[in-house]
């Protein structure tokens, strides 16, 4: 969804984020995966005061107070998507609305359980070391552990009558996402993590599988348990470049939105 006329910067900004934010509850599986993972964790969110990071439109801080959290802080920075959740929420006296990021954000309280969902296509490039500022120190997160993987291909199984082999060498250097079908393809192999209190800035891969074609993709985990994979929960696509050598390089620098990716083989 694009948007095709003038508007003020702030409103611009704003909309064009409800706009890519939105999108993300069309990924039903990434949606299951967490309320699964909510469930799981029950016992646990009962009686608990409980951050929802990026709320969105309300629907893990309605699931939390569904399973018995004491409060509930909804804390969204985009106007558009916190009116939405206030509009879902505002019946439950125990959520409380905050508009603003969440490194921002300073509860009155401590907090036990931290929901977030920060993680890019490439785990870094979106808000992730957002998590990494906030003023308070859950003692659970949800999830708790995300890793970027790669793996690689032969360019013969995944070019097709568009892009082709000849395409694809035009890229050297560029990432693309949604470049061509996972398939079956395996994310073999680790690139970079998160976890809470490790937030790496950059990674040094040496490539370990033959093949002419490299692939990353995201693979989300909480209490050792895989949640969702690039491919499958749709909100994460493979993102694909040809190999020109046999050890690359990830960098993030952050940014004033997200984080800027810099990539190159060495």
């Amino acid at each position: 969804m694009d948007i095709l006329n003038h508007l003020p910067v702030d409103q611009y900004s704003a909309v064009d984020d409800l706009l890519t934010f939105i999108s993300i509850y069309d990924d039903t599986r990434r949606t299951r995966a967490y309320f699964q993972m909510l469930e799981a964790e029950r016992d646990r969110i009962q009686g608990a005061v409980c951050v929802d990071a990026g709320a969105g439109i309300g629907l893990f801080s309605e699931r939390m107070i569904q399973l018995g959290a004491k409060t509930v802080y909804a804390v969204e920075p985009n106007p558009y998507l916190f009116q939405l959740a206030r509009k879902r929420l505002e019946k439950y006296p125990n959520v409380k609305f905050i508009q603003a990021p969440v490194e921002t954000f300073e509860p009155d309280e401590p907090v036990d359980i931290l929901v977030h969902e920060f993680f890019g296509q490439l785990l870094y490039d979106e808000d992730l070391y957002d998590l990494e500022k906030i003023s308070f120190k859950p003692r659970l997160y949800l999830p708790d552990k995300a890793t970027l993987m790669y793996g690689t291909t032969q360019s013969s199984i995944v070019a097709d009558d568009t892009v082709t082999p000849e395409v694809l060498r035009m890229l050297e250097g560029v990432l693309v996402s949604g470049l061509f079908d996972e398939g079956d393809l395996p994310l073999q192999h680790p690139v970079i993590s998160w976890e809470p209190d490790y937030f790496p800035r950059s990674a040094t891969v040496e490539i370990v599988t033959p093949g002419d074609v490299l692939y990353l993709g995201l693979k989300i985990w909480h209490q050792n348990r895989e949640m969702c994979v690039a491919g499958l929960c749709s909100n994460w696509a493979y993102v694909w470049t040809p190999v020109a050598g046999t050890r690359f390089s990830l960098q993030f620098l952050e940014d004033e939105r997200g984080s800027e990716v810099v990539f190159q083989w060495i």
